[in-house]
């Protein structure tokens, strides 16, 4: 990994010049937006981190965007027309489309420049990214989600070369997707970032090191990324070469990397952010204050959360003696009655539906004999006895100290459970990088699709934080992948959710609303289902 090496300095200035005195507004608003860690990459092909998508979705432009309602549109598309049966896209390119190439990119291919220049954006910049987003060795985390392209499977397993694809470019401004099945999220699935064009003879010139610094990305949204501080902030502007420019609203955006919810409410009422997450405690605290707006997603599942990596949890009997001695009713006093219908939120959709609302509710495990599984479960991985660690924030240390005692009461000596309490930000941050045994948490979402909300959990899933190994669940997600038609992959994905539910993977309980709070005057911000991401282009501070 190469530094990036930046003036510190210089970025706290920056950072001055746009928190200070609530910033220039307007149409020429510059824009503050925390993100709780500094990404390790900006490669639109392999990047998963939420904070890293949200500077990419509003750097670079797909096939298709989100409108002002948070529907489908035209992208770097105008238009496009699919088949009678639901197999072949045809997009047709808008011919203004360019990349913005800095000094420093243009140097790399050999382009002498004293200012930024633009290189046309063509069909085979899409080609291009959807072969490297397949290839085995791009290691991508959004390649699952494009199995349903024709060869797609073959390609990535390294069977097929990649020019079998289904994706071709049948003129300079005109693109061909053929699907071995229809797909009713495809046109959804065209946000990833994995989807986002790729210029191949940049590529190329950063040998291997794209994505790793401003100086190894060209852009071809309606923004750029103009610095990116370490561990301080990664600041964009409006790009000038963006196809339709006079539409990008804002100068700027700020997205400060700071991994500390408690200010951001006193952060967003001193105007040093325009937009930050909120718990829903802050949330509530301006909901009904006219200067602010919040804007509320049902995108998080409260749930445990078991780390199946772990050497006893690991073992299915052990977690489900533990889902077997959880004395519902505790939670129920604290907490009140259950809402989630599942392991997965009422924000995420099939086709053009919510898969909540045409999905049965997903059942609670039961079993009566907790202390017969424990005993099987230690036996089989011979051990005397477990020790099991709950993470929880510091908001439910009280109630799962209650639990616990009726883990123990039911479990007996065998069982010794530990509770450590951290806030809501380092909780999430473990429960991601899998150092936790079991968890008390949400579980939030980015990506839109039902079928990308249980993707997370197969064996080869980069965002797999249950950390589950299980052929039988990879292939009810293979299912999910070969169902034509909404039915057929509303069934199968609750297949998908009944599976983690019942192999005490994950305990759903309670259906959480994920708030947004938007600063004074604010306006234009356009969030995907999950509102995990955010689009500025039309954002206008007033």
């Amino acid at each position: 990994m190469i530094k990036r090496t930046f003036c510190l300095f210089l970025a706290c200035v920056v950072c001055l010049c746009f928190c200070s005195c609530g910033g220039v507004k307007g149409a020429d608003a510059q824009l503050v937006y925390p993100i709780d860690n500094d990404p390790e990459y900006l490669d639109p092909q392999i990047i998963s981190d939420v904070g890293a998508k949200n500077i990419i979705l509003n750097c670079f432009e797909g096939l298709v965007t989100l409108d002002a309602e948070g529907n489908i549109a035209p992208g770097c598309a105008t238009d496009w027309t699919v088949s009678p049966d639901g197999l072949t896209y045809n997009f047709n390119l808008d011919k203004n489309c360019a990349w913005r190439v800095s000094v420093a990119a243009g140097l790399l291919m050999d382009e002498k420049c004293e200012e930024p220049y633009s290189v046309p954006l063509t069909a085979d910049d899409f080609v291009f990214a959807f072969r490297r987003a397949l290839l085995p060795r791009t290691k991508s985390p959004s390649a699952r989600n494009l199995l349903s392209i024709t060869n797609a499977t073959k390609v990535n397993a390294g069977k097929l070369h990649p020019a079998h694809l289904g994706v071709t470019a049948t003129g300079t401004h005109s693109l061909t997707i053929t699907l071995e099945k229809p797909d009713p999220d495809f046109l959804y699935t065209l946000l990833e970032p994995a989807c986002m064009p790729c210029n191949e003879k940049f590529f190329e010139a950063t040998a291997g090191r794209y994505g790793l610094s401003t100086k190894y990305l060209i852009f071809n949204g309606p923004f750029y990324m103009n610095n990116w501080a370490d561990d301080v902030s990664i600041s964009i502007r409006r790009n000038t070469f963006y196809r339709d420019a006079d539409s990008v609203l804002p100068y700027s955006v700020y997205y400060s990397i700071l991994n500390e919810q408690s200010t951001r409410l006193k952060k967003l009422k001193n105007e040093t952010y325009h937009v930050a997450p909120l718990t829903s405690n802050q949330a509530a605290e301006i909901s009904d204050k006219k200067d602010y707006t919040v804007e509320a997603f049902e995108s998080a599942v409260l749930s445990f959360i078991f780390n199946c990596g772990d050497e006893y949890l690991q073992n299915d009997y052990i977690r489900q003696s533990i889902a077997a001695s959880l004395d519902m009713n505790i939670i129920k006093s604290e907490l009140g009655e259950f809402t989630a219908k599942g392991v997965l939120p009422g924000s995420l959709i099939i086709g053009d539906a919510k898969y909540r609302e045409q999905s049965r509710e997903v059942k609670f495990y039961e079993n009566a004999a907790p202390q017969k599984l424990l005993d099987t479960g230690l036996l089989q991985i011979e051990k005397s006895d477990a020790e099991i660690t709950i993470l929880c924030s510091t908001e439910h240390e009280v109630l799962i100290r209650k639990i616990m005692q009726s883990w123990q009461s039911s479990l007996g000596v065998k069982f010794n459970v530990f509770v450590e309490a951290v806030d809501d930000a380092v909780l999430q941050s473990r429960i991601n990088a899998g150092e936790y045994q079991m968890a008390f948490a949400p579980i939030t979402y980015s990506s839109d699709t039902a079928f990308s909300g249980v993707l997370r959990y197969t064996s080869d899933s980069s965002d797999n934080i249950v950390n589950l190994k299980s052929n039988p669940y990879d292939e009810i997600v293979e299912r999910i992948k070969d169902a034509a038609g909404t039915t057929a992959s509303t069934v199968a994905t609750r297949q998908a959710e009944n599976f983690l539910v019942s192999s005490c993977v994950i305990i759903p309980l309670y259906e959480q609303m994920v708030y947004f709070g938007l600063g004074k005057g604010v306006e234009g911000i356009t969030f995907n289902n999950t509102g995990e991401i955010l689009y500025f282009k039309n954002t206008v501070v007033k």
